[in-house]
């Protein structure tokens, strides 16, 4: 299993390319096949899981009933944008348009790891983020880590 920490700021090509942190690369395991679930991220950024991590994540979403409205809404919203994306030669993986344009990605991300999956932000939109909640970071650590 995959423990992504930091962050590293990579230019998007013209083609939506951007690269992995050979770090990061570095902690893919066999199973993941040099392979990423491409998707949505939660706020405005666009969400790679490792296949293996991914597939883990499957199993606990067909747990969920498909009766429940709310389920069955986020699971056809999630799906609308879900791609694979096996790294190319260079280490670099596609962003398809539709999330680019979720994301707000143009030239500059910074590439951020979160555990079990990484997260490619615009900078600017980061920062703001950052910026924007009404916690501290010393509060919610209290709240989560004791």
């Amino acid at each position: 299993m995959a423990m992504f920490r930091g962050s590293y700021r990579h230019s998007i090509d013209h083609k939506g390319r951007i690269s992995i942190p050979s770090r990061f690369r570095r902690l893919l395991s066999g199973r993941a096949s040099n392979t990423f679930i491409v998707l949505r991220g939660l706020e405005a950024c666009v969400a790679l899981y490792p296949l293996d991590e991914w597939q883990r994540m499957e199993e606990r979403l067909r747990g969920r009933s498909f009766h429940d409205e709310t389920n069955r809404r986020f699971l056809r919203m999630m799906s609308l944008d879900l791609n694979e994306g096996a790294l190319d030669a260079q280490g670099r993986v596609m962003i398809p348009p539709r999330l680019l344009a979720h994301a707000q990605l143009q030239r500059e991300a910074m590439v951020n790891g979160v555990t079990d999956h990484i997260e490619i932000w615009d900078p600017v939109l980061f920062e703001a983020y950052l910026a924007g909640t009404n916690r501290s970071y010393e509060d919610m650590a209290g709240e989560l880590l004791l």
